[in-house]
């Protein structure tokens, strides 16, 4: 680990990692929240949150800095625009989510 920053309500804290990785956590749960968010690949040096928490900065040595959207509110309203505005079907859900049951997340 090399970088850690907690969300401005203290729920989540972000962890950088020497070869680029970068975890969210639930600090209550001390789960990991999703899986690794893609970076360059070159060790994260520095993390912030922004204010409101929906966004997380992360710096390295030689890459400029990275900004990651964490709003599950508009996670999702991007998949629906980029589904037709009806969301994925039960197969698709099965084929991405296999271990997460379906639910209807569009309109």
């Amino acid at each position: 680990m090399t970088a850690l920053a907690f969300s401005p309500d203290g729920r989540t804290l972000a962890v950088g990692g020497a070869a680029g990785s970068l975890q969210l956590w639930d600090v209550a749960t001390q789960q990991p929240l999703g899986g690794l968010l893609t970076t360059p690949g070159e060790a994260v040096d520095s993390l912030a949150f922004g204010p409101d928490g929906t966004t997380v900065y992360a710096g390295s040595a030689h890459v400029p800095l990275q900004r990651y959207d964490i709003d599950s509110g508009h996670a999702e309203s991007t998949v629906c625009a980029r589904a037709g505005g009806s969301g994925p079907t039960r197969e698709l859900w099965r084929t991405y989510l296999p271990d997460v049951g379906y639910r209807a997340v569009c309109g």
